[in-house]
């Protein structure tokens, strides 16, 4: 069987594109080894507030509670969750839309 191959290839600059909905801040809080989630309208107003201890539980959280309206955003944000969940266990620095420094 012939299965088609695909290069994977993103160019933010050309394809990001905003949520209608609004954005997230994310924070890691290591003392409590919690990530938190704050999400903002486009005026930069706080919204919600959102913690827990894992990328998975946060961002089913935020679609269930209908925050994000583009699959393009909700990858991104389980993208950095996960990156955040990673960071805490490890205990290294977590800055949003940064690389992890190992």
């Amino acid at each position: 069987m012939d299965i088609p191959r695909i290069e994977a290839e993103y160019d933010s600059k050309k394809e990001w594109s905003a949520d209608p909905k609004g954005y997230f801040l994310i924070r890691i809080f290591p003392d409590k080894q919690e990530i938190g989630v704050r999400y903002q309208n486009y005026k930069h107003e706080p919204q919600l507030d959102v913690y827990g201890k894992d990328a998975e539980s946060i961002v089913q959280t935020l679609v269930r509670k209908d925050l994000i309206s583009t699959m393009q955003h909700a990858a991104y944000l389980g993208h950095e969750l996960h990156k955040a969940e990673v960071a805490l266990k490890l205990g290294l620095e977590f800055v949003q839309d940064k690389p992890l420094e190992f």
